[in-house]
């Protein structure tokens, strides 16, 4: 394992709170999940689930950014 780093999100209370139930119901922390994304992202070298175009119109609405531009950061 590499070295280590800290990594910080601002997500709302709620939405973290009913995702850490659904990750104790699956036997997982919130971090454990975390990490099991990160490393599912780069196994796969993409997402591990499909952005619909819902999602793409509230990640745009969310950043202020053009549904189709793929760089930045989301706040939830």
């Amino acid at each position: 394992m590499g070295k280590l780093v800290e990594v910080t999100l601002e997500i709302d209370a709620e939405l973290k709170e009913q995702a850490e139930k659904v990750c104790l119901e699956n036997g997982l922390t919130l971090e454990e999940a975390t990490v099991l994304f990160f490393e599912e992202t780069v196994r796969l070298g993409r997402l591990p689930f499909e952005l619909d175009e819902d999602m793409k119109k509230y990640i745009a609405e969310q950043s202020g950014r053009p549904a189709n531009d793929s760089a930045g950061s989301v706040k939830v």
